[in-house]
């Protein structure tokens, strides 16, 4: 079912999804690097520039069903330099590089209300009630084991290897999912946890 929602809603969800697309995969990136494995650096992937991290079915989930992901960064285990372990830290510094950046969005919502003329203000604070929202929404999404998710890399870990095709279609099959309103409420509760812990009251 289609959500009741507004043209800012739309607008503040795109604009989030530009700035949480580039973080997350800017950081996977970065840590597989880190770790050993040169490939995102020659597939573009090293970047906070959000337009190779964009998961077009991800996108739409988000845009519209206020739900989604960023496009999963190939890691190849052999290459990291401490193996199996690695993949779970990239998975982990994804997590809590959004997490993190939830925190920043709450941040900046007091010296939005302090220092900006009231009618923007109000937008830009509901901006970033939104966009810390939806980091935290993304992170969470973002463990779940299952390709194309950041968390299917976890399937690598154990020797698992998902082709593209069947990729493909995991992924209409999740778009599906949160459309048809499954998917939230199995995050809710650990949502429930975190939001007020970096979000507030």
């Amino acid at each position: 079912m289609l959500p009741d929602i507004t043209l800012q809603m739309l607008g503040f969800r795109a604009l989030a999804l530009l700035i949480i697309a580039g973080i997350h995969g800017g950081i996977i990136a970065g840590v597989a690097v880190l770790l050993g494995d040169k490939g995102p650096k020659y597939d573009g992937r090293l970047t906070l520039l959000p337009g190779g991290h964009i998961d077009l079915l991800g996108a739409i989930g988000l845009i519209i069903f206020g739900l989604g992901w960023t496009k999963p960064v190939p890691v190849e285990i052999r290459k990291l330099r401490i193996g199996r372990i690695g993949i779970v830290l990239v998975i982990l510094a994804g997590f809590v590089g959004l997490l993190v950046t939830a925190a920043l969005f709450t941040a900046l919502i007091k010296p939005a209300l302090t220092t900006l003329p009231h009618t923007a203000a109000l937008t830009t604070a509901a901006f970033l009630r939104t966009a810390g929202s939806l980091s935290i929404w993304v992170a969470l999404l973002g463990l779940v084991p299952i390709p194309p998710l950041a968390g299917g890399m976890f399937l690598k870990a154990f020797g698992l290897r998902v082709s593209s095709q069947v990729q493909g279609i995991l992924a209409l099959g999740l778009l599906l999912a949160i459309a048809a309103g499954v998917v939230r409420p199995l995050l809710a509760p650990a949502y429930a946890v975190l939001a007020p812990l970096i979000l507030g009251a």
